[in-house]
C-alpha cells in the first residue's frame, strides 16, 4: 500500500477537485466502494491517461476547466472592486485572476447588460500560431535562468493584458507555472532588454519602529 496525505491550496484543490469530477462516473447502484475509495480510484485514472496518451473526456459538452468569476474591474487592479472568486471554493487574491488572464481559455460576460442577456465571448488569449512562436523563440523558462521545459510553462503578458498589453511575441515571455505566480503575486518584475531577460526581485519593505523617549 501506498498513503499519500496533503494539503493543497485553493487553486491547486480546486484544480485536483475539476480533474477528478471528469474522471469520477456517477456513482452506481451496484459500486460498493466508499466515496474516498472512489476519488482513489479517480486518482490513479487521472495519472494513467497522460501515461497512455489519453485525455480527459468532455464534461457537459466541453474539456473540463476552471471557472473565475471576475469583474472588469477587478482584472484592472481598480479599488474597491468586489473579489474574485473561484467556483466551488470561494474569493481568491485579484493578482491570481490576474495571472490567469494571462494565458488560459476565457469566457467573458463582462456588465451588467450583457449578464441579463447571458451572452458570453469565449477567446484563446494567446493563438495558437503565437504560442508556436514564442515557444521557438524562449524555447523554456526565461525566468532567471530557469530553463523548465515549454510543456510547464504559461505565455505572460510583459505589459499585463488587464493592463492593455497586446497579444503580441513583443509583448510575451515563456515562464513556468512557478515563476508566473511570483511576477503576478510575489512582486517580481521580468522584462526584455537587448534582447536578454532581466528579472527584477521585489523592493524590500522597511517596517518604520515607534521609539519612545
Amino acid at each position: 500500500m501506498v498513503r499519500l496525505d496533503g494539503i493543497l491550496d485553493a487553486e491547486g484543490g480546486a484544480t485536483l477537485l475539476t480533474a477528478l469530477n471528469a474522471v469520477m462516473p456517477p456513482a452506481r447502484k451496484v459500486d460498493d466502494r466508499t466515496p474516498g475509495q472512489r476519488r482513489a480510484d479517480a486518482l490513479v485514472d487521472l495519472c494513467r491517461r497522460p501515461l497512455d496518451g489519453r485525455k480527459l473526456g468532455d464534461v457537459g459538452g466541453q474539456r473540463p476547466h476552471l471557472v473565475i468569476h471576475v469583474s472588469a474591474e477587478t482584472l484592472a487592479g481598480q479599488p474597491g472592486a468586489p473579489a474574485a472568486e473561484l467556483e466551488g471554493i470561494g474569493p481568491i487574491p485579484t493578482e491570481t485572476a490576474q495571472r490567469h488572464a494571462c494565458d488560459a481559455s476565457t469566457s467573458w460576460i463582462l456588465a451588467r447588460s450583457e449578464l441579463d442577456r447571458e451572452t458570453s465571448h469565449a477567446s484563446q488569449t494567446i493563438p495558437p500560431a503565437t504560442r508556436r512562436a514564442l515557444v521557438a523563440r524562449d524555447r523554456d523558462c526565461v525566468f532567471n535562468g530557469c530553463h523548465r521545459p515549454a510543456a510547464w510553462c504559461d505565455g505572460h503578458h510583459l505589459v499585463w493584458w488587464t493592463r492593455g498589453g497586446p497579444t503580441k511575441l513583443t509583448n510575451l515571455a515563456l515562464v513556468c507555472r512557478e515563476h508566473h505566480r511570483m511576477v503576478h503575486e510575489a512582486g517580481w518584475t521580468l522584462a526584455r532588454r537587448d534582447a536578454r531577460w532581466v528579472t527584477t526581485p521585489p523592493a524590500r519593505r522597511v517596517e518604520a519602529h515607534a521609539r519612545s523617549t
